[in-house]
């Protein structure tokens, strides 16, 4: 799993302390013109758009979901969690706090899988870099989107055959499509 985040923090560029998960709320600087491309360290951090208490409500459900005990504190929770409250945040319209939530599950857990077990019988299609993609793009990160994808693609997270090949790879047409220089 470490040789996974090393091999993430090498792709992306940026050091193992800017993989995990910011504040939320703060922001860093916007990359400065001429320089390399944004990476997770340096891209423009976008406004949240949910409320607190919309963000403690579905925290609540996805707790709940994961069957963790609802006083657990983020920091202290699962990899899975994060993915889980990741994906739901996408899902609700907030890509800031959905990235954030899914660095952190990528963090706990570098290696993707299709079926992974969480625990018991409960399994899912655990694909972080794919996920983050997702919301790098939804912010306009389009460098940072490019990056998640290339790592996407080292670890064969989506593949032909899976369900999420079609938008895997029109999410990679139009982030090259962004990318590309009048």
């Amino acid at each position: 799993m470490r040789v996974l985040a090393a091999a993430l923090v090498a792709c992306l560029g940026c050091s193992p302390a800017v993989v995990a998960s910011p504040q939320e709320g703060t922001a860093t600087k916007p990359a400065a013109k001429n320089t390399k491309p944004a990476t997770y360290k340096d891209y423009e951090r976008k406004p949240v758009v949910l409320s607190e208490k919309e963000v403690e409500e579905l925290r609540a459900e996805v707790l709940a979901r994961c069957q963790l005990k609802p006083e657990t504190k983020p920091q202290e929770a699962p990899w899975f969690f994060h993915y889980e409250m990741g994906k739901d945040l996408q899902k609700r319209g907030d890509p800031q706090r959905a990235l954030d939530s899914l660095i952190e599950a990528a963090t706990q857990r570098a290696d993707p899988a299709h079926g992974a077990r969480i625990y018991g019988m409960w399994f899912l299609d655990y694909l972080p870099y794919y996920e983050i993609a997702r919301a790098h793009a939804r912010l306009g990160n389009w460098d940072c989107a490019e990056n998640a994808l290339e790592y996407s693609r080292r670890a064969k997270e989506v593949t032909e055959r899976d369900k999420e090949f079609a938008e895997f790879k029109a999410l990679a047409r139009e982030t090259e499509a962004k990318l590309k220089k009048p």
